[in-house]
């Protein structure tokens, strides 16, 4: 395309679709490359800076020579690119490392904390750097050795538990990593099942050998129900069916009698066990790391409906127990009650996609951890006042009203104390008593409970995009951090636990092909939108393919870019041809850069003189420059110029050596004719 015309995107060859294999460093070899990693970031960021200076992206501070220090860390040999992949892989994984050792040292020197702090952050930055650098040279090589493989630190003579990039970062909640472009581009191939979980072993991930796949069979296959994307949605169905039968339950007692349980309360039963057992498996898989706010308010939902559902057994049952079955059944309709607000609560988790919901649910969940502070004062006042009361009640030798009052330290907590009863109750120490409970509970406790509150909703707020970056990150790693050969989203899961017996006793490609039978007819109709969705967009992969670009590039069409975008309407719903949407897009390009050459030309004094161009680049500021060399802008011109005599000055000497050698060679040359 002339050069006059808008630029078009470029990119890099994703020809390879299977990753090469690489060797992993051993943990003690990890742990030297931590070691060299804080070294460096303690040199580079002896005393405070002003934080800006560090976590600019183009900061004179982190600069290039850093990001080459940083790398070099890893060890390696040069000239070797296999043995260099295979310790600078693990250069994220360490600087993650280098961010906790900086944070524990915070916590234990508080006299340095700022300083150490601002390593942590720098730590970060300096992932952020690699990470966006490398995403450009060998985006396949970060995705899957870098950030998705994982790896063993050995700390204190003992080695860790496997973890890679993304997991760390996320478990870390470094916003600054999981903000980067590359770490977003990597779970957006993993949210879409461009990069699963290798067959041969469900720990570490490679590229889908079937993006660019145009059959129908490489696509309608229950393998791709790892996908996040497709479990997500299959779970947001779920969980609708979950409420409509949790209505119809809660909703369906009609009568004093016990009733039975019937079919829907069965399938209702059926969707919370299958639910805790989902629970129970990833909490074991994953470990204390796959425990947060939003799973405990999970647990506490099916803890509630759990003990409804077993008072329930019970009634129905032939069990004697100390009360009739009407006592229990009706404990147990009142119980499930209880549970409808985090039932319909619930359906909140599944639509944190939406970048509104998203950001309103971290608000919730950082007011939420800000109250434990409150509560916590709280409990250590209500205690003393209350042992305060008790002893004004028994002083007497009698105690008539301890419960009466500590019902009433309670309620005053909300907002409905009395003041009334203590009017009685030994004067004049009771009501000093109370006043200045209620003076400390509702003007001091909860002016901080709301002050809490504003801190929380100002930090998420400020760093909105961030956190909702780090919240998707969290939903992505839900879904595939536990491994699992087969999915079956709860509560199918229980139908895996009833065909496990019988599968352990096959041989392994029968019991494979059995249970590929099994998924294929429970998410028959999901497999196959999701076969026609993927080989709509396996007709673009091609194409970026064969214009040498990413795979997920061409995905929107923008006003200042004439030949990115791609005609999906042409391929249909089922596309007709392997090449239909392909020789459209390619007409559209053509058509459009004729038309905008056409135009361009159509006055020849409107093209811009090349100079205009050269004129840009010497106006704007050498910021690539500084941050090559670590100098600023204002003294670059001194630098440049410095540089320039340096070069002329290292010309001079080398021709100077050159000379020196060849009227040695001539007089060595000269003695030999004489003799």
């Amino acid at each position: 395309m002339p050069s006059y015309l808008l630029p078009t995107s470029n990119g890099v060859d994703w020809s390879c679709e299977q990753p090469p294999s690489y060797d992993v460093p051993n943990s003690r070899q990890i742990l030297r490359i931590c070691v060299n990693l804080k070294y460096l970031i303690d040199k580079v960021v002896p005393i405070l800076y002003d934080e800006k200076l560090i976590m600019c992206d183009h900061s004179r501070i982190l600069n290039l020579h850093v990001i080459t220090l940083a790398k070099e860390a890893c060890g390696g040999k040069k000239d070797d690119p296999k043995s260099l992949h295979k310790y600078q892989s693990v250069v994220i994984f360490s600087l993650l490392k280098v961010c906790s050792w900086n944070w524990e040292l915070a916590a234990s020197e508080l006299h340095n904390a700022e300083l150490y702090y601002l390593r942590a952050s720098a730590a970060q930055q300096l992932c952020k750097l690699i990470i966006e650098q490398d995403e450009t040279r060998d985006a396949q090589f970060l995705f899957i050795q870098m950030l998705c493989q994982r790896y063993v630190i050995n700390e204190n003579d003992e080695d860790s538990v496997a973890q890679n990039a993304l997991e760390l970062a996320m478990d870390m909640h470094c916003t600054t990593v999981i903000g980067s472009s590359g770490y977003q581009r990597c779970l957006k191939w993993l949210w879409r099942g461009w990069i699963v979980q290798n067959k041969y072993d469900s720990k570490s991930y490679v590229i889908c050998d079937s993006v660019s796949s145009s059959k129908f069979t490489s696509h309608f296959h229950p393998d791709r129900l790892k996908t996040p994307m497709y479990q997500n949605i299959i779970t947001i169905i779920f969980s609708f069916v979950f409420l409509v039968l949790y209505t119809i339950v809660v909703n369906g007692k009609d009568s004093q009698e016990v009733q039975g349980i019937d079919f829907l309360e069965g399938v209702f039963y059926f969707f919370m066990l299958g639910s805790i057992f989902d629970e129970i498996s990833k909490c074991y898989h994953v470990g204390w790391s796959y425990l947060g706010f939003w799973n405990s308010f999970n647990d506490t939902m099916y803890f509630i409906i759990s003990t409804s559902m077993i008072l329930r057994v019970i009634s129905v049952s032939p069990i004697q127990t100390r009360y009739p079955a009407e006592y229990w059944d009706k404990i147990s309709y009142r119980i499930l009650s209880c549970a409808a607000p985090m039932v319909w609560t619930r359906l909140l988790l599944y639509l944190e996609s939406s970048r509104f919901v998203g950001a309103l649910l971290v608000v919730l969940k950082h007011m939420m951890q800000e109250s434990i502070v409150f509560f916590f004062l709280l409990l250590l006042i209500v205690l003393g006042f209350m042992q305060g009361f008790i002893g004004l009640d028994s002083s007497d030798g009698n105690r008539e009203i301890t419960w009466p009052t500590i019902s009433n330290l309670l309620r005053t907590v909300l907002g409905a104390g009395s003041f009334d009863m203590f009017d009685d109750f030994a004067p004049p120490f009771a009501s000093i008593l109370y006043y200045s409970y209620s003076f400390v509970v509702s003007v001091i406790l909860l002016n901080i409970l709301i002050a809490l509150y504003s801190t929380a909703y100002d930090k998420v707020i400020d760093n909105s995009v961030d956190e909702y970056m780090a919240l998707m990150a969290q939903k992505t790693l839900r879904y595939i951090r536990a491994p699992d050969d087969d999915v079956y989203v709860p509560p199918l899961n229980l139908v895996e636990v009833c065909l496990s017996p019988f599968l352990h006793f096959m041989p392994r490609k029968m019991a494979k092909r059995v249970s590929t039978f099994v998924l294929t007819i429970l998410y028959f109709p999901m497999l196959f939108v999701v076969a026609v969705k993927e080989v709509r967009e396996a007709k673009r992969v091609c194409y970026n393919r064969m214009k040498k670009q990413e795979d997920d590039a061409n995905e929107s069409d923008v006003a200042w870019d004439l030949t990115d975008g791609y005609v999906d309407d042409a391929d249909g719903w089922i596309p007709r041809g392997n090449t239909s949407g392909i020789a459209a897009t390619q007409k559209k390009n053509k058509r459009t850069l004729k038309l905008q050459k056409e135009a361009e030309l159509s006055d020849p004094d409107f093209r811009v003189k090349p100079d205009w161009f050269k004129s840009v680049k010497c106006s704007v500021q050498p910021v690539d420059n500084g941050f090559r060399s670590g100098i600023g802008w204002e003294s670059y011109d001194l630098y440049r110029e410095i540089t320039k005599q340096r070069e002329e000055s290292d010309k001079q000497t080398e021709m100077i050596q050159t000379l020196t050698k060849m009227v040695k060679d001539l007089s060595i040359r000269l003695d030999s004719q004489e003799k």
